[in-house]
């Protein structure tokens, strides 16, 4: 999809593509996050342990990342608005199916089909992000579309546990369906419905031979990986430094999604100009983020500050890193995204994986620590090679 594409609708749906892009990132991030909060009152429902409803976390970050490297160049050979708004539809299917599950193994698979959704989905809603938006103006419109993860964090986590207590957790997923497909007609109505520029199909592995993409492709798996190995301990580490209840976590979940929220907003006012000083100032200051922790930790209020700061330099780090890998994608833009995807998926389970032991050993300072190292060798990787 190009500028061009775009420049045919009326401009009343023109000026709702942001709109409509930014609840597609806030349906990926609501059924990626909602699972977490009640956990406990599904694997009850269900006649299981709460560990066999974390495997349907699994089941979908896995379906996720095969999704976007199978299907993520969708995008560039078909209509944006019949692939993401299909997506939608699929989504809301699964969530439908994830409603009526009565075992676990039932939820898993719905949740499995949920993933290959968000594989076509989050990666084919950057891609036209940045290519609907005005020259100059991929960064600020990124901003605007990746605040759906934010509002995810604020909105659609405590929104689940309060529904969840009042109308039962599949009422939860009754009431994501009915957002996906709403969603989704938007997204059929005002996306283009013209044919992608892009005529032939890019392979994942010739995608990543494009010249620039690996670099990129490596400094996300570093960035992701310190995200989501901290992340998985986030809710832990501040319970166990201030005594905290699961809601009291929850404020700090809270201050994260704010904190990237405002980021965002804020670049959808003002528009960077990604380059290479830009990206290594953001990650450097990201690394610094991390390597803070220890003192963030004395006290409540300055922990709540460091985790609205974490989650501002997060976005400025996530929209410059999806900004320059689509200036590096030309044609193949759906490609390059889906292997964004697939590298962010993978991370879910890498992160955490390096993250155990040292949260075991050195609790949750230890684990930003290493954070921050991953993160300054993501720095090391642009300085030398982008």
């Amino acid at each position: 999809m190009n500028q061009e594409n775009t420049d045919n609708l009326p401009k009343v749906l023109r000026q709702l593509q942001p709109i409509v892009l930014l609840a597609a990132v806030l349906l990926v991030g609501s059924n990626a996050f909602i699972l977490s909060p009640i956990l406990s009152d599904v694997a009850g429902a269900l006649g299981t342990d709460s560990y066999r409803i974390t495997w349907a976390i699994s089941a979908f970050g896995a379906a996720t990342a095969v999704s976007s490297l199978m299907l993520g160049s969708l995008v560039d050979r078909l209509p944006a608005s019949r692939v993401l708004g299909g997506a939608a539809l699929l989504l809301a299917l699964a969530q439908v199916l994830s409603s009526l599950s009565q075992h676990w193994l039932w939820l898993c698979l719905s949740q499995a089909v949920a993933g290959i959704a968000v594989g076509v989905l989050l990666p084919g809603s950057y891609v036209t992000a940045a290519a609907s938006a005005p020259k100059g103006r991929e960064a600020a419109r990124l901003g605007l579309v990746l605040t759906g993860w934010a509002l995810a964090l604020v909105l659609a986590v405590p929104l689940a546990a309060f529904i969840s207590d009042w109308l039962g957790w599949r009422f939860v997923y009754v009431l994501l369906s009915g957002l996906s497909l709403f969603v989704g007609i938007g997204l059929f109505a005002a996306l283009p419905r013209s044919l992608s520029t892009a005529a032939v199909r890019t392979p994942v592995w010739r995608a990543f031979r494009l010249p620039g993409v690996a670099p990129v492709v490596a400094v996300i798996l570093m960035f992701m990986s310190a995200f989501y190995g901290s992340f998985a301990f986030f809710g832990e580490g501040m319970r166990a430094a201030f005594g905290l209840s699961t809601k009291g976590a929850g404020v700090f979940v809270m201050a994260y999604g704010l904190g990237f929220g405002l980021a965002g907003l804020g670049l959808s006012f003002a528009a960077p100009q990604v380059n290479r000083r830009y990206l290594l100032t953001v990650l450097v200051a990201i690394a610094a983020s991390y390597a803070c922790w220890h003192f963030a930790l004395m006290s409540p209020v300055s922990a709540f500050l460091g985790t609205a700061i974490w989650g501002g330099l997060n976005q400025l780090g996530l929209n410059a890193l999806v900004v320059s890998l689509n200036r590096r994608a030309g044609t193949a833009r759906g490609a390059v995204m889906g292997l964004n995807g697939a590298v962010t998926y993978s991370a879910v389970f890498a992160g955490p994986m390096l993250m155990g032991p040292l949260y075991e050993s050195a609790g949750f300072a230890g684990v930003t620590g290493m954070g921050a190292v991953l993160v300054l060798f993501a720095a090391l990787i642009a300085a030398r090679s982008l």
